[in-house]
């Protein structure tokens, strides 16, 4: 299913695993950046940025960005674990989803969103906190591969922050965490702000 770059060297192995700077392409291939450019069939639409653990499958992120109000209904919460350690961006963008209320037509602007984000109207997820701060950490090692891809780099402005997918424990009805674009700090805040997302792509493909 997925292609990559081999060494002409017979004594050098093959590499099976996908690594941080991969592109992820709208077939759902997936390849080194060597094997991307020198071809033209397949589009990019991401980027990987943390490769697989015990703790969580290959993550990629998006090549563009959006904005929006994590809730737009105060006092209203959207079912998250509020863990801050836990990669579960996944399970806590689907709960923001179905949070919303039919009656009153409030819930989670940015994870309705995710719905149809990625390529051909395909759902991407909202980082948690931890999956947030690893994007961070691999952001100056992606940016240069996300930018030839024709995408958004991610931001490294002091001034800015992303939206994670995790609400506050504390005061899920109220608050959930933003991440600071330079270090990875969090910060609680207004879930009716409106402020930069980052969509990000599990790959949980067998062979990976």
């Amino acid at each position: 299913m997925a292609s990559f770059m081999t060494s002409c060297d017979n004594h050098e192995p093959y590499d099976p695993d996908l690594h941080i700077g991969y592109v992820l392409c709208d077939d759902h291939t997936c390849m080194d950046t060597a094997t991307y450019f020198n071809q033209s069939k397949r589009k990019a639409v991401g980027v990987v940025f943390a490769e697989k653990t015990k703790d969580h499958p290959v993550l990629a992120v998006n090549l563009e960005e959006t904005s929006g109000m994590f809730c737009d209904s105060i006092g209203m919460e959207n079912g998250t674990s509020g863990d801050i350690t836990k990669f579960d961006g996944f399970s806590n963008t689907v709960a923001m989803y179905q949070s919303y209320d039919n009656e009153t037509g409030h819930g989670s602007p940015i994870a309705m969103r995710m719905m149809n984000f990625h390529e051909y109207g395909q759902s991407d997820h909202i980082p948690s906190v931890a999956e947030q701060r690893l994007l961070q950490s691999a952001a100056k090692t992606i940016n240069p591969i996300i930018k030839r891809c024709g995408g958004q780099p991610i931001s490294l402005d002091a001034d800015c922050w992303y939206w994670t997918s995790t609400e506050v424990q504390e005061n899920p009805g109220t608050q959930a965490w933003l991440c600071s674009a330079v270090n990875g700090g969090i910060m609680p805040t207004p879930k009716a702000e409106s402020h930069k997302v980052r969509a990000i792509i599990e790959m949980n493909y067998p062979e990976y």
